[in-house]
C-alpha cells in the first residue's frame, strides 16, 4: 500500500509563514566550513587541538568521542567552545554561508529550532540588527529558561541542544548524549512559550539533518508528540537504503522537498513570500557587522555579563578599557539593587545600561 505523504505547496507555505504557522528546524548540516558541515569539521579539529591522550577514540559515524576521563572531557569541551566562537570571526565561514544566512534573515518565520549548540543563527540576526529573542535547552535539575511567545516581528531562535556559552551543553561523547536524551525526552523541560508555538504551528521544515542517525530520530520522535498530524518536510534527506527511507517516511510522515539545494528552496520560498507580502519580508540592507553581533545577542538575552566581557576583549586603549570598567561597575550595582527598585525604574535602568553598552561597542569598533 503506497504511503500518503503531504505535498509541499509554496502558496500554502507563504500563508503559513504570515500566520506564524511555519517552523524551521535546522540540523548540523545547515552551515558548512571548507565544504564540510561545521559540526563535523569541529570534531576533526578537536582531534588535532586536544591534549595528547585526552581523546582515546573517535566514532566518526556518530560524531562521538571516547575521552580518557572527566578532566579530558572538560578540556576538550572548552576547546570546542573556543573554536566555535572563533569561527564566527572567520571571513571564509561567512563567504561560504553568505546566501544561507541572508535568506534565513530575510524570511520572516517566527520560530527557528536549531539542534546544534552554536549561536550562529541568532548572531546572524543580531549582526543585521534584526530584533529577536533567543533561548536554549537546559537539562538536569536546572531551572527551565522561559521564552516569550515568538512572533514575526520578534522571532525566537531556540537551541534545542543547549548553548555553546555553557560548555557542558556540547555533546561530544556517549555520556553527554545519554544525559541530554534523558533530559530532553521529558517534554516538561521545554519552555511553555516554545511548546505553545510548536503546538500552534501547522507546517514544519527540516533543513540540514542526517536522518539516518538514531539520536536524530529520537529527537524527531520527541517532536512528533507535538507535531503529530502536522505537515512535515525535509530538504535533501539522505538515507542509507530504500528500506530506511520507507520506514522513516512511514513512521514520521516527513515528505522530501523537491529542491536539490536548500538555498534554492529558501530562495524560492522567500520570493514567493515577497510576491504576496512585499512589506513583510525582512530588510537586510543594514550594514552586516559580525563583530557587534555577539554584544547585541547577549543584550537580547539580558546577559550583560557576557556582553561586557565581549567589549572588554575588544577594548585596546586605556580610555576604552576604563569605560568598560565603569560599565561593569554600573552593572554590578544594578544587579545587586534591582530587586529593590520599582518595576518601571528597573526597566528604565536596564534599558539605559543596554544602550550605553551598545554605544560603547560602536565607539570601540569604529576605532579598530
Amino acid at each position: 500500500m503506497p504511503l500518503t505523504l503531504p505535498i509541499f505547496d509554496l502558496d500554502d507555505a507563504v500563508e503559513s509563514i504570515k500566520n506564524a504557522g511555519c517552523v524551521l528546524l535546522t540540523g548540523p548540516g545547515l552551515l558548512r566550513y571548507r565544504g564540510v558541515p561545521v559540526q563535523r569539521y569541529l570534531r576533526q579539529q578537536l582531534l588535532e587541538l586536544a591534549k595528547p591522550g585526552d581523546i582515546e577514540l573517535y566514532y566518526e559515524k556518530e560524531s562521538l568521542f571516547l575521552f580518557s576521563g572527566t578532566s579530558a572531557r572538560i578540556r576538550v569541551k572548552k576547546k570546542a567552545k573556543e573554536w566555535l566562537r572563533n569561527l564566527w570571526a572567520d571571513p571564509d565561514f561567512h563567504a561560504e554561508n553568505a546566501e544561507t544566512l541572508r535568506l534565513l534573515a530575510q524570511l520572516p518565520v517566527h520560530l527557528i529550532v536549531s539542534t546544534t549548540p552554536d549561536k550562529y543563527l541568532s548572531a546572524n540576526l543580531a549582526a543585521r540588527a534584526i530584533q529577536h529573542q533567543t533561548g536554549f535547552f537546559v537539562g538536569g535539575n536546572k531551572e527551565v529558561r522561559k521564552v516569550a511567545p515568538p512572533s514575526m516581528n520578534k522571532p525566537l531562535v531556540y537551541n534545542l541542544s543547549g548553548s555553546v556559552d555553557d560548555h557542558e551543553s556540547i555533546i561530544l561523547d556517549y555520556e553527554d548524549l545519554y544525559k541530554y536524551m534523558k533530559s530532553v525526552l521529558d517534554i516538561g523541560r521545554l519552555p511553555k512559550g516554545l511548546t505553545d508555538a510548536l503546538c500552534d504551528a501547522d507546517k514544519f521544515i527540516f533543513l540540514g539533518f542526517e536522518l539516518d542517525r538514531w539520536h536524530t530520530q529520537m529527537l524527531i520522535q520527541l517532536l512528533t508528540e507535538i507535531l503529530e498530524n502536522r505537515d512535515k518536510f525535509a530538504s535533501k534527506p539522505n538515507y542509507a537504503s530504500d528500506d530506511l527511507r520507507r520506514f522513516f517516511e512511514g513512521h514520521f510522515k516527513i515528505a522530501p522537498l523537491d529542491w536539490e539545494e536548500q538555498d534554492g528552496f529558501l530562495c524560492d520560498l522567500l520570493n514567493a513570500f515577497r510576491a504576496e507580502h512585499p512589506d513583510l519580508a525582512r530588510r537586510t540592507d543594514r550594514e552586516y557587522d559580525t563583530r557587534l553581533a555577539f554584544v547585541r545577542q547577549y543584550l537580547e538575552e539580558n546577559d550583560f555579563t557576557n556582553a561586557l566581557n565581549e567589549l572588554e576583549s575588544a577594548a585596546l586603549n586605556n580610555d576604552d578599557k576604563n569605560a568598560v570598567t565603569l560599565l561593569k561597575s554600573r552593572h554590578a550595582d544594578f544587579a545587586e539593587n534591582q530587586d529593590a527598585l520599582h518595576p518601571d525604574t528597573r526597566i528604565a535602568a536596564r534599558n539605559k545600561l543596554a544602550k550605553d553598552i551598545l554605544d560603547l561597542a560602536n565607539a570601540i569598533l569604529q576605532s579598530l
